[in-house]
């Protein structure tokens, strides 16, 4: 029996719904069935193009890290200082980043390789933007310090290990305090120029 016919089902649309279902109630909590409807097509179309829910969580994240991407490349390389490239960018994960989404894809890549295949290049692609602002500053002599990688390690994992904590509303953990911790460790390694500021002011 030959496939369905469904090319008027735009695939980006299942995708960005894919994208907001998930973010609101979270993998275990989606059928495919809600993702079709806020979408606005079925759940024939939707597994037209994908295998179910484990491909449709990638390809939201990648969706939702583009969107980032793009609303910020701008604004960073329009930035007067490697100071300021720097707090634009974590200001952006902060407040901007879906990392609701990047834990559901997290527990996913544990019994996934297509999921942590995605995970890792996200990953890489996040740490290598926190790098190349913090080795700008260092060649430039506004940061202090040689060692860009050593320095985007400890600051690319406190941030990992606090926004998520953030995400979860855990006790004890405000934005606020996730803000100045990582601007006081920012501050601890790339030195005086360093603008440890509030971000929002």
């Amino acid at each position: 029996m030959p496939r369905p016919r469904l090319d008027h089902v735009r695939k980006v649309q299942i995708v960005s719904a894919a994208a907001s279902v998930l973010s609101e109630r979270g993998y275990a909590n989606t059928r495919v069935v809600d993702i079709a409807r806020a979408a606005g097509t079925s759940p024939a179309a939707v597994l037209y193009w994908f295998d179910g829910k484990d491909g449709l969580l990638a390809e939201a994240l990648v969706l939702r890290e583009q969107e980032f991407h793009d609303r910020y490349a701008t604004p960073l390389a329009d930035a007067a200082s490697a100071s300021e490239r720097l707090r634009l960018l974590i200001a952006a994960m902060l407040d901007d980043y879906d990392w609701g989404l990047w834990m559901e894809l997290c527990v996913l890549a544990l019994r996934d390789e297509r999921a942590a295949a995605e995970r890792d290049r996200m990953d890489r692609r996040w740490r290598a933007a926190l790098r190349a602002v913090i080795a700008d500053g260092q060649r430039s002599g506004e940061f202090d310090g040689e060692d860009a990688d050593e320095t985007m390690f400890v600051l690319a994992g406190l941030l990992d290990g606090l926004a998520p904590l953030l995400a979860v509303r855990a006790t004890g953990i405000s934005r606020d305090r996730v803000e100045r911790t990582w601007l006081a460790e920012a501050a601890r390694l790339l030195g005086p120029a360093f603008d440890a500021g509030p971000l929002h002011v």
